[in-house]
């Protein structure tokens, strides 16, 4: 994202595609242990499935100050989002294979998509 907009930081970028790309690891039930002891880190100690992972990060995200993060605010509109799975897939490719699971080029635009807001 930040390729296409370099005024958004990093790790901004990182925050608001978050929720989405955790919960579709959730989702396909990848790394649900990991997951859950992930959000006992984060304080949920009754966790016992992996999307309490991803309600713990909202949590988070939201007593940082930062479950608001708008891509619009960035200037990103939902018609680059294809080129920027694209550029993700090109210039970043070898993060791909350290990811969970493998993710499309679908699951990809997916993940953008419902972290556009």
């Amino acid at each position: 994202m930040s390729a296409f907009h370099p005024e958004l930081p990093h790790g901004a970028g990182l925050i608001m595609i978050s929720k989405a790309y955790y919960t579709h690891i959730a989702e396909n039930h990848i790394a649900d242990e990991r997951m859950i002891a992930m959000a006992k880190a984060l304080g949920r100690v009754d966790a016992t499935q992996a999307m309490d992972f991803v309600h713990a990060l909202v949590d988070l995200q939201k007593a940082c100050g930062v479950d608001d993060l708008k891509m619009s605010a960035y200037g990103i509109s939902e018609s680059e989002l294809p080129a920027m799975v694209q550029n993700a897939r090109v210039n970043m490719g070898g993060l791909f294979g350290v990811d969970p699971m493998t993710l499309t080029d679908e699951d990809c635009l997916k993940i953008y998509q419902e972290s556009f807001r």
